[in-house]
């Protein structure tokens, strides 16, 4: 009798490491989707501000005739795609996008605002 529970257990420490390697390969792809989000969300962030800035300087000084043409080459320059862009008295407003790695959210996106501060704002 002890013979035959011993056959009907064969093999199952193979289905047990399999199982654990599948798991483990999950956890890893998990992690490195989560990780390339992260990074794709600081990168966006970090494009948005650029992006932002160096078009309301240009156009608060001058420099360009449409701040939003500067901006969609400065998003361009850096890998990035410009989803919106709108320029409000001296301020500029941006989107920008950056593509990811990851299947299920194929894009990260980050707003940004730029433009000069009166100097008396805040006063009391």
């Amino acid at each position: 009798m002890m013979r035959r529970l011993d056959s009907l257990e064969e093999g199952s420490g193979t289905m047990a490491g399999v199982i654990v390697v599948l798991m483990a390969g999950v956890a890893l792809a998990v992690v490195a989707s989560v990780s390339n989000l992260l990074i794709c969300q600081q990168q966006a962030r970090a494009l948005a501000d650029l992006t932002a800035f160096s078009a309301a300087y240009a156009a608060w000084h001058g420099n360009a005739a449409d701040p939003c043409a500067l901006a969609l080459d400065t998003a361009m320059a850096n890998d990035a795609m410009l989803a919106d862009c709108v320029t409000e008295e001296d301020d500029v407003w941006v989107a920008v996008a950056v593509a990811t790695k990851v299947p299920i959210a194929p894009s990260v996106e980050y707003r940004a605002r730029a433009g000069p501060v009166d100097c008396r704002e805040g006063e009391v």
